[in-house]
């Protein structure tokens, strides 16, 4: 079986060299200089009912500072305007507890909303608990269950073949245990019951990889996974230094795991997303590595048709977008969904005055 990394012998371009995919627009979704909440981020993106979702989750004050909460838009006109905000959960002057990412999935016709909780000090990454919530209508999301504690969850569970649902997860660092991936596994179709962790890696044998941030995303292709993995390999007193990732291969359903292999592809320091379009294709969503903590340039790479190797990468966001008059010169945390031949790409926007959006890419499936 071949690698699912950049095709061996296959030079990796230049960003320099890197064209957008052909047919690409993109649309300010929730516009951050409008809004009172400053913090934005950790988009997620599906459909439901021939609508696109989209949620994040805002902060009056900085990253999981002050009060937080979880809010969202839809678009009924694939994508080119969206829907006043929406609140899932969270309160704008309660900071006892933090709604930090969602995940949003369809399951038997229902939309359902995976939102991390946190307690009061949230700066570490230490999480209270993965609590599932289903939508009434746009103004009315319930919880409905708990579905295990001490992880982030930041991107949509998949379908999987066996009837369960997997999802990419991962823990942060804890006294003398590190940062590790994980995929959640729902027991069968019942998805409010407690789901399984399992790790694609023992964090504690000797010579086992040490993450700071093991952020995950995953594709599901009949029994196998393919794990991609964040790692941060940079620190702030070395602005040369980004990160890279790792990539991880289950053939039973995320049961066991190969040994990780490091991917080519130049990675920033940020989370990745990863899927499978219905063209054959598979792809991840990554930003360049450009320095550590550089976010001005997010990408997509590509597969052939039916392929695991990349041979394609393509540019999505970088600098000043024309469609925004200019703004925007980070990019980060992806996720993506396909709806009605092309793929959406949402993203958290950063500016100057640190002014945070959501941002959409929509891509024609072909141009990929």
């Amino acid at each position: 079986m071949k690698n699912p990394v950049w095709k061996s012998g296959l030079p990796y371009p230049d960003h320099d060299r890197m064209l957008s995919p052909e047919g690409m627009s993109r649309v300010l979704a929730h516009d951050g200089r409008d809004d009172l909440l400053p913090f934005l981020n950790d988009c997620a993106i599906t459909v439901y009912k021939n609508k696109l979702y989209l949620a994040w989750y805002n902060s009056t004050n900085t990253e999981i500072g002050g009060s937080s909460l979880i809010r969202g838009r839809w678009s009924d006109d694939e994508g080119l305007s969206w829907s006043a905000p929406f609140r899932v959960v969270g309160e704008a002057n309660f900071d006892e507890e933090h709604f930090v990412p969602p995940s949003l999935f369809v399951h038997e016709g229902k939309l359902y909303a995976v939102v991390t909780r946190m307690g009061h000090n949230s700066l570490t990454d230490q999480t209270d608990s993965l609590d599932l919530y289903v939508m009434r209508d746009e103004n009315d999301w319930r919880k409905v269950s708990a579905l295990g504690g001490g992880l982030v969850m930041t991107a949509a569970p998949v379908l999987m073949d066996n009837g369960c649902y997997a999802a990419g997860v991962w823990m942060s660092k804890r006294d003398e245990t590190p940062s590790f991936a994980a995929v959640f596994i729902s027991q069968g179709m019942d998805i409010e019951k407690p789901w399984r962790c399992v790790p694609v890696y023992d964090p504690l044998l000797p010579g086992a990889l040490d993450l700071r941030c093991a952020e995950i995303g995953i594709i599901v292709d009949g029994a196998q996974i393919t794990a991609y993995v964040r790692d941060d390999i940079g620190h702030p007193g070395d602005p040369s230094g980004g990160g890279h990732a790792y990539v991880f291969v289950s053939s039973d359903y995320g049961e066991s795991w190969s040994p990780p292999v490091l991917m080519d592809n130049r990675i920033g320091n940020a989370k990745l997303y990863a899927g499978k379009l219905s063209s054959g294709c598979r792809y991840v969503i990554y930003n360049d590595d450009r320095g550590f903590f550089d976010r001005s340039l997010l990408l997509i790479a590509a597969t052939e048709p039916g392929e695991m190797e990349y041979t394609k990468v393509y540019k999505v966001f970088e600098d000043g977008i024309p469609e925004f008059g200019g703004r925007g010169y980070r990019w980060f945390y992806p996720c993506s969904i396909e709806y009605k031949g092309r793929l959406y790409i949402a993203c958290t926007m950063e500016e100057a005055g640190h002014v945070r959006s959501a941002a959409v890419a929509r891509i024609p499936v072909e141009s990929l």
